[in-house]
């Protein structure tokens, strides 16, 4: 949808020793996931809105997938939008980019998480309008709208119809498109970027191949966009337990969440436990072998 049409609705002890220790890791990377150790979230393929075209365009959001190991978490994105970000002489920046990816682990609605300031955010693309400095992982997040600003639709209800009327189908990939977790009406109601926060750790940007040697394959779901963005940051930053993840275009001109959760990062005790245990497993089985040859 053009700026005019829009605004015309508001638009190791040893080597054994480390390896067991790997394999204990990744059995818990790859618990209850979907593919690979990566949990997914494939959205609607035809519901982004780019000038007059509905789905394919440039605001097309295809998936989403988060990964974790011990004491980290790997997050992608995947979709047609650059983080260079869209140009649109309509926006206040000259430019339409990513929103901010939440976390929620409070188990309340979205809008409930934001009024106690209990959630958390990332802020992966640095050309975009949020009300932190830098990149980087926050807490105690309250949220802002900036599709006001960006050429984009006042409301969810107004995105779901337009999209609709185009015959596309709107999704928000784990969460239906009504999904209630999300204000649906109200003016400027889509909450699409940190409005202020305590920075609590960085991200580091991973490339498509990096990415694809941890296993990410967004095209088994036919999932295609022409970009893949990932990045990663120490688990330690956010609490462990069950969250719903949330990501919109600065103009709302597409969506996507994600549910799933994150074990606890492991206390120094515990590995330095684990590795004693495994060390006197392996001598004992070395001694069992001596043992054996000497009988």
């Amino acid at each position: 949808m053009n700026s005019t049409t829009k605004k015309s609705i508001h638009w190791t002890c040893s080597a054994a020793v480390f390896c067991a220790i790997i394999a204990l890791q990744q059995q818990k990377a790859t618990a209850a996931t979907l593919s690979n150790g990566w949990n997914y979230a494939i959205d609607s393929f035809n519901d982004g809105v780019t000038g007059p075209l509905t789905g394919g365009g440039d605001f097309e959001f295809y998936g989403i997938a988060v990964k974790e190991t011990s004491d980290t978490a790997f997050v992608a994105i995947n979709s047609n939008l650059s983080l260079a970000g869209y140009a649109d002489t309509a926006a206040a920046k000259g430019n339409i980019n990513y929103g901010d990816l939440f976390f929620n682990f409070s188990g309340q609605n979205f809008n409930t998480a934001n009024a106690k300031g209990s959630l958390f955010g990332v802020r992966f693309a640095a050309g975009n309008d949020s009300g932190v400095a830098t990149t980087g992982v926050y807490s105690n997040v309250t949220a802002k709208n900036v599709t006001q600003t960006n050429s984009g639709f006042v409301n969810l209800n107004q995105f779901n119809t337009y999209v609709a009327s185009q015959g596309g189908t709107p999704s928000m990939g784990d969460l239906a498109a009504t999904d209630p977790y999300f204000e649906q009406t109200g003016n400027w109601t889509v909450l699409n970027e940190i409005a202020a926060g305590t920075k609590v750790g960085e991200i580091n940007s991973l490339t498509p191949a990096t990415l694809s040697a941890l296993g990410l394959n967004f095209a088994q779901f036919n999932a295609v966009g022409s970009q893949t963005i990932g990045f990663s940051f120490n688990k330690s930053s956010m609490p462990s337990g069950n969250y719903i993840a949330n990501l919109f275009a600065e103009c709302a001109n597409d969506a996507i969440a994600i549910k799933g959760s994150f074990e606890a990062v492991p206390e120094p005790s515990t590995w330095l436990g684990t590795l004693v245990g495994l060390s006197f497993l392996g001598m004992g089985a070395a001694k069992g072998k001596m043992k054996s040859k000497i009988a």
